[in-house]
């Protein structure tokens, strides 16, 4: 199983501790561009398998990156993602750094090649998994899951989706595209707004990352520059 290296690891939380604080402090202006990176117009418009796990669409973003590899050898990798699997393809500092102990994995680990769907994968060591919602094979994982008739969700407040999806653009190319959908809050406090509002750039940095990382270990293992 191979691991992020030293310099990696160092390079890229370079980069991230340059941009949390741009990020966060031009949020307020940059955030219409940013909130839907890498989308394309069709991407952002259309409704995709996985939003109808949450009952009402508060917001909603849509991010992609291309992919000079093709869709089986990202599904590799998205499959494994998770604590306690793969890791999450992000920066590992800021993880560590929130009592999340990941270390990212980059090499394909066969006993993580496998989901169904109620499958949980953890987030943090003190938080509930998140159920695998829909799942289709090479194609998309969507987490999140419906209420069941007359029961009342009590938590996250905001329920949400978070969905990733492989769309292929020929033998040796795929898009990878992110998608998360929110409910409207039920408890709109003070503190539960301002949290909301530090999670949505927070959230933008750490899975632009991720994108990123995915992209670089795709082409490697199919033999990309």
């Amino acid at each position: 199983m191979k691991h992020r290296n030293k310099l990696r690891f160092a390079l890229e939380s370079a980069e991230g501790l340059a941009l949390l604080p741009l990020v966060l402090f031009t949020w307020p202006l940059s955030r219409r561009w940013l909130q839907d990176w890498g989308s394309r117009p069709d991407e952002r418009g259309r409704r995709w398998p996985g939003d109808e796990l949450v009952t009402e669409i508060n917001s909603a973003y849509t991010r992609a990156i291309d992919i000079s590899a093709p869709g089986p050898e990202v599904w590799r990798w998205i499959v494994q993602f998770g604590l306690g699997r793969a890791g999450f393809y992000s920066y590992e500092l800021f993880e560590r750094l929130v009592g999340i102990p990941v270390t990212n994995v980059e090499s394909v680990i066969p006993e993580h090649q496998s989901l169904s769907v109620g499958d949980e994968i953890r987030l943090h060591p003190k938080a509930p998994g998140i159920p695998v919602g829909i799942l289709r094979p090479g194609t998309h994982i969507c987490f999140g899951a419906l209420d069941e008739p007359g029961e009342t969700r009590l938590e996250p407040d905001p329920a949400r989706s978070w969905s990733m999806y492989i769309r292929s653009g020929g033998p040796d190319s795929s898009r990878l595209v992110l998608r998360g959908c929110i409910e409207p809050v039920r408890e709109p406090s003070l503190r539960k707004r301002l949290s909301l509002a530090l999670e949505e750039p927070i959230d933008f940095l750490m899975e632009q990352r991720m994108l990123r990382t995915i992209r670089r270990v795709a082409e490697f293992t199919a033999g990309r520059p």
